[in-house]
């Protein structure tokens, strides 16, 4: 610590104003400065970043004060350093670059110049310039006060992910002490492919309030990198040994239950939202969210249309609920969709296509195009639906093939299934998609349906008084004749104007 620091924090108030009413005035706003300073760095501490940020913004204004109203003190550089200080940990960097200009010739102490080259450094990591943050603490990374090397160490992990150089970053991650270099640690982490060591490092972070966003993010990405088992085992220990609000643990375990539900381990999806169920209120949304999950995974494993009648009735009850309505009633729409009787083959082919894309019902949308292939055998939806439902129910692979190979030998559908090329593969297509509504593009290619305009002609501009005759398509228009003025020479045949005549617009 600035010995002067020292003495101004240590010795009373009262004894450093013998210098009289300007030096009382001086040291009681500088001590006021570094109080609000300290109450920053304890709020940092205890993971309270926005009262952080506020205390750093209070040092800086008085700070500032001391610099307008003493200009001339000794000790004003302490000031002007910690202004700059306040300014870039509070989020002002833009303001906190004029004064690290100011502040640097004349900051004479080793301490003073390095706690300008963090406030340097963290501004030009918020502006996206990893070089000058670099060579903003490369002398930092030497110092002898173990406070400011670990900051610096910090400073150079963001700069190197910045850079996208992470096994640098994890080196310099891994010598710092900053709470917040341990989410960025594990960041890299999982960016070098290293899942066990970056579980390791989540176990660390515990329930720190301060990392709820980083929490599921790094649970999610360690889902992808390491498997959604090691997510949910990672989770596991999250929930076991630290104190995570309920509200935060029920959307972490419905994520989970998200990832294991996709991964078709849907008895494990079911115990992740009954358990966000449970430890959390039950009027709140993240409980209403979960409810509504269940009863997705029951319509993930329907099979028939009378699966979803208590799915139906739930989603009922949900939707007059204050909690999960919006989810309910979304969820809602689409399971009664999917329990309509079609009007039409097209009608039930939607059907289907909204129990396998919205529903993720598999086996109930393999049903469902197997009945559009039975009410209409000789319709073009019948093999196309077939074709649908093979990897829908594997189970019946050979037999739904039989049926396509022997009854739909010749369909465009079958051959393609087969991979054979066919010319009236796109037609049946485009017949399809105009029965159901969608529009197709015109098969005449080059050719447009809208009016027809005559080839545009040179002559005089204004309006005409009668229509030229349409010239037939192809056949070069004639230009109008147009009367010689009054007084004007006759321009001979073949003889080219002085200026050339503007076209006419068509």
């Amino acid at each position: 610590m600035n010995p002067r620091r020292a003495v101004l924090a240590a010795v009373p108030l009262l004894a450093l104003c013998g210098g009289g009413m300007a030096a009382c005035a001086y040291y009681n706003a500088m001590w006021s400065a570094e109080q609000h300073a300290k109450g920053a760095r304890k709020a940092e501490a205890q993971g309270q970043e926005s009262e952080a940020r506020s205390e750093w913004a209070l040092a800086a204004a008085k700070a500032e004060a001391v610099v307008i109203k003493h200009p001339k003190s000794r000790w004003v550089d302490d000031a002007l350093v910690l202004e700059a200080e306040g300014l870039a940990r509070s989020g002002s960097c833009e303001d906190a670059t004029d004064v690290i200009s100011h502040a640097r010739p004349v900051a004479k102490d080793v301490a003073l110049r390095e706690r300008l080259d963090l406030a340097d450094a963290q501004c030009s990591l918020a502006a996206g310039r990893p070089v000058q943050a670099d060579a903003a603490v490369d002398g930092v990374l030497k110092s002898k006060d173990r406070a400011r090397r670990s900051r610096a160490e910090y400073y150079a992990g963001q700069a190197a992910v910045l850079r996208l150089d992470y096994g640098a970053a994890v080196e310099h991650l891994q010598r710092s002490r900053e709470p917040a270099a341990r989410p960025v640690l594990a960041h890299a982490l999982l960016a070098t492919g290293r899942a066990a060591e970056a579980a390791a490092v989540i176990d660390t972070i515990g329930g720190d309030p301060t990392f709820e966003i980083e929490r599921a993010d790094l649970i999610a990405q360690l889902a992808a990198v390491g498997g959604p088992e090691m997510a949910s085992a990672t989770l596991e220990r999250l929930l076991a040994h630290t104190r995570i609000p309920f509200a935060e643990q029920a959307r972490l375990l419905i994520a989970d239950g998200d990832r294991r539900a996709a991964q078709g381990d849907y008895q494990a999806a079911d115990a992740r939202y009954r358990r966000a169920t449970a430890v959390t209120d039950p009027v709140s949304s993240e409980a209403g969210m979960a409810r509504v999950r269940v009863q997705r995974l029951l319509v993930m494993q329907a099979t028939q249309r009378g699966d979803l009648t208590p799915v139906i009735v739930e989603l009922q009850d949900l939707s007059r609920a204050e909690t999960g309505n919006t989810d309910a009633k979304h969820l809602l729409d689409l399971v009664s969709q999917a329990t309509r009787s079609p009007a039409s083959s097209g009608a039930g082919f939607r059907v289907a296509e909204i129990a396998r894309d919205s529903l993720a019902a598999p086996a109930l949308a393999g049903q469902l195009f197997l009945e559009v292939a039975a009410s209409d055998t000789g319709s073009l939806y019948a093999p196309k639906a077939l074709v649908a439902a093979i990897p829908l129910l594997p189970d019946r692979h050979d037999s739904i093939a039989a049926i396509l190979d022997t009854r739909y030998a010749a369909s465009p559908y079958t051959r393609a299934y087969h991979g054979e090329s066919s010319v009236t593969y796109a037609a049946a297509e485009d017949s399809l998609a105009r029965e159901l509504g969608v529009a197709v593009a015109s098969a005449a290619s080059g050719r447009s349906s809208g009016r027809r305009f005559a080839i545009p002609v040179p002559g005089t501009r204004g309006p005409r008084l009668d229509e030229p005759a349409a010239q037939p398509v192809g056949q070069p228009a004639r230009a109008p004749v147009t009367p010689p003025r009054p007084g004007a020479r006759p321009t001979p045949a073949n003889t080219q104007r002085d200026r050339p005549v503007a076209p006419e617009r068509p």
